[in-house]
């Protein structure tokens, strides 16, 4: 019976860990993208450009943030 607890306690600490590395990739991916878009404004580099603005869509789902993915992904 004491098992159950401790299992779902276990479960729980796994997916808060994993929740926190994804949050922590999107906000890397999102910076990426950010500076590349950036630069490929900069040079003109569309291809650059289109780039950065799909790994910023990409970090901020990763960060469960739908509102600025949705905001990025419609910008040209």
């Amino acid at each position: 019976m004491l098992q159950r607890p401790l299992v779902l306690t276990l479960a729980a600490l796994v997916t808060l860990s994993l929740a926190a590395c994804d949050k922590d990739a999107g906000r890397k991916q999102e910076t990426v993208g950010k500076v590349e878009s950036g630069v490929g404004k900069v040079i003109g580099d569309e291809d650059l450009k289109k780039e950065g603005q799909k790994d910023k869509v990409a970090g901020n789902v990763k960060q469960g943030d739908l509102g600025d993915a949705v905001k990025d992904a419609t910008k040209k």
